[in-house]
């Protein structure tokens, strides 16, 4: 504080720090930087472990809950699952009367109306075509052994005031 004191100048070498003391301040700083890192991640592990934690104790929650309710089935509800869980997704999606229909199907025919009945083992189609063979020749393509259908024509006609003359039919299709 000496040289603060005088109206002039002080142009004299003033004391550096010890480059020991800068070495040692860094090397402190770097040690909490250090820390306190490892303790954020300390921290986020933790909580993805409470997270995992609560997920499997909502996994065990429904599994309990699911077995609970298996339990208090009763013998025709256990036998209504069996059967569901025996097929297979796409057979419950897409029945084998529809597979078999869509086989049959050809871009000529337009389909208009499809009714599924007898809980997928018949179906009723109202179909339009320019030429009543692609009607028959459908029948026949449902009739053939490996599909394991039976078609019959129920009606067919021209579609009135049609100037092209659509052919409108009727065809139920059921299982063998």
């Amino acid at each position: 504080m000496a040289g603060l004191n005088r109206n002039t100048p002080d142009f004299g070498k003033r004391k550096t720090a010890n480059p020991l003391a800068i070495a040692a301040v860094l090397l402190l700083l770097a040690v909490g930087l250090l820390s306190a890192w490892r303790e954020w991640d300390v921290a986020a592990l933790r909580s993805e472990v409470t997270q995992l934690d609560d997920r499997l104790a909502n996994q065990r929650m429904l599994h309990e809950r699911e077995l609970r309710r298996m339990q208090a089935q009763s013998p025709e509800e256990r036998k209504v699952d069996a059967l569901l869980s025996a097929q297979s997704a796409e057979d419950r999606l897409r029945p084998k009367l529809l597979r078999a229909i869509e086989a049959a199907w050809a871009p000529r025919i337009a389909v208009m109306n499809l009714k599924i009945e007898l809980a997928g083992k018949a179906a009723s189609l109202e179909l339009m075509t320019a030429d009543l063979s692609e009607i028959f020749a459908f029948a026949a393509r449902m009739n053939e052994p490996e599909s394991g259908m039976r078609a019959t024509v129920m009606r067919h006609g021209i579609k009135s005031g049609d100037p092209n003359l659509a052919t409108m039919a009727t065809v139920r299709v059921e299982l063998r």
